[in-house]
């Protein structure tokens, strides 16, 4: 495994301006120059956010990496190629149509690379085994430790790589780091090994699947180290993040971290929005993993003072409860991290998108985790994660107790006869409570939770969530998207 150090000291601009452009170029200048990294020939890859079909700031900004491409041909690369792995199921070639991705960066002289062989998936004249042997060939096996991860060639090659990344908050980690960034250089396959095991008590307690997160994220880093890492905290979502939610809020900092050492401009800008590092596990861990830590009083500053520009952040919540989902109530257990990140997205889904929709279904329980709470009531409770569904199996929420209804008709004529009312025991009948909702996995897919909350509603009941799945199925359930199942089994 590489260990990150350095003789000099790492150096690290904090760049100020009027717009993204000028800030990057200003960043740029004051570490020396785009030639101080790029040489006449190279070969460069730009690594940037690339998660959803959406815009900014859900992806990178669009004139950050203009700009950054320009400067990197007026350094004299020979070739740039601009790249990243998508949120799992969504393929590059559908983000890059809908975008106009791929004509936008050739029209700059640069290219997208698509890492997942997508510009592949309608070629009908290419069968499986061939798809296959194209997989194999773009990607190099690296292992570390007992850990297989498959990274692009076209990354491996590159003469020089650089790390542009969006400034987002996010749920498990506060905020989206460079080394968050860089992790998504691999399938999604294996950008997470830990798998939740309901009848391991320890996984949950000590949140294995974050432990194991964590470490390959750091592994990750270690295989190929960027020369160039621009944190772009210009625009910042705060609130919910990283994708845009009614809860989101896009703030204006007019700030870049630029440098040549990742951990540096991560610790840097850690420091700028006030978080306290020795609560940052990929910073803690990396220690672990032979990476070097400097002290920020180690890294050189370069343009704005850090004093002069720190500034609070509102981060995500912390507990789902805090998530104030319409006619919802929330019931937790103990839960990893897994599962926790998923039902976050799912549960900002359905408050940004699902407001009406829910406007009409009242008493819903969101029952979560491994031993949750009881619900209150027993209609339309949703049952998140294996956890949740298998320690729930005694619950008394799944079985409907009911008692015969009284012989009023009888009565009433024994009554008229003057007759004693009948004195039979009152029947108690039980039988399964059919109001729930399963979302299996471990932990469970956002976009199958979706499906299957659509399928229980009903479509008439909830018109918004089928109105956002009829336009977006040709990406979700599209040609492509099952063409990617059949890239990822290979």
């Amino acid at each position: 495994m590489l260990t990150q150090s350095k003789s000099k000291k790492p150096e690290v601009a904090i760049s100020k301006g009027d717009t993204p452009k000028d800030c990057l170029l200003k960043g740029i200048d004051n570490l020396g120059g785009i030639s101080k990294f790029i040489d006449h020939g190279d070969q460069v890859f730009i690594k940037f956010n690339l998660c959803f079909p959406g815009g900014f700031p859900i992806n990178t900004n669009f004139d950050v990496l203009e700009t950054l491409i320009n400067s990197c041909k007026k350094a004299g690369a020979k070739k740039v190629y601009l790249g990243s792995f998508p949120f799992p199921g969504v393929p590059i070639n559908v983000i890059s149509d809908l975008l106009s991705l791929n004509g936008y960066f050739k029209t700059l002289g640069a290219e997208l690379a698509f890492l997942d062989n997508s510009d592949n998936f309608e070629n009908k004249k290419i069968n499986q085994e061939q798809l296959k042997k194209i997989k194999y060939n773009s990607l190099t096996k690296i292992q570390i430790k007992n850990n297989e991860f498959f990274i692009p060639n076209i990354i491996l090659n590159s003469d020089k790589f650089i790390s542009v990344n969006q400034i987002n908050v996010n749920p498990l980690f506060k905020f989206n780091s460079s080394l968050l960034n860089i992790s998504t250089i691999i399938p999604p396959k294996y950008q997470e090994n830990g798998k939740n095991r309901v009848e391991d008590n320890n996984f949950i307690s000590s949140d294995q699947y974050k432990k194991d997160l964590v470490s390959n994220i750091l592994d990750i880093f270690t295989i190929k180290k960027p020369n160039l890492i621009i944190n772009d905290m210009f625009y910042i979502l705060e609130g919910a993040g990283p994708f845009i939610y009614k809860d989101s809020s896009l703030k204006k900092r007019g700030l870049m971290m630029i440098g040549d050492d990742l951990i540096s401009v991560d610790l840097i800008t850690l420091s700028a929005l006030n978080l306290d590092i020795n609560e940052f596990e990929l910073i803690q861990q990396a220690q672990n993993k032979n990476i070097t830590i400097p002290k920020i009083s180690n890294i050189r500053i370069l343009g704005e003072k850090l004093e002069d520009i720190r500034a609070d952040i509102e981060l995500c919540v912390s507990k789902l409860e805090d998530i104030r989902v319409k006619n919802f109530s929330i019931n937790s257990g103990r839960y990893c991290s897994g599962c926790f990140k998923q039902a976050y997205h799912l549960l900002n889904f359905m408050k940004t998108y699902m407001g009406k929709d829910l406007k009409y279904n009242p008493s819903n329980s969101f029952v979560f985790g491994n031993n949750p709470a009881e619900p209150e009531k027993t209609e339309n409770i949703v049952l998140f994660g294996d956890c949740a569904i298998e320690s729930t199996k005694n619950y008394n929420f799944r079985k409907i107790i009911t008692e015969d209804k009284k012989d009023l008709i009888g009565d009433a004529k024994r009554k008229l006869k003057k007759e004693t009312k009948s004195k039979k025991p009152t029947k108690v009948k039980e039988k399964p409570n059919k109001k729930i909702l399963n979302l299996p996995g471990c932990p469970p897919n956002v976009f199958n939770c979706l499906e299957r909350i659509l399928e229980y509603y009903g479509k008439k009941n909830v018109p918004n969530l089928n109105l956002l799945k009829n336009i977006n199925k040709f990406w979700i359930n599209g040609e492509s998207t099952n063409k990617l199942k059949i890239w990822e089994a290979l």
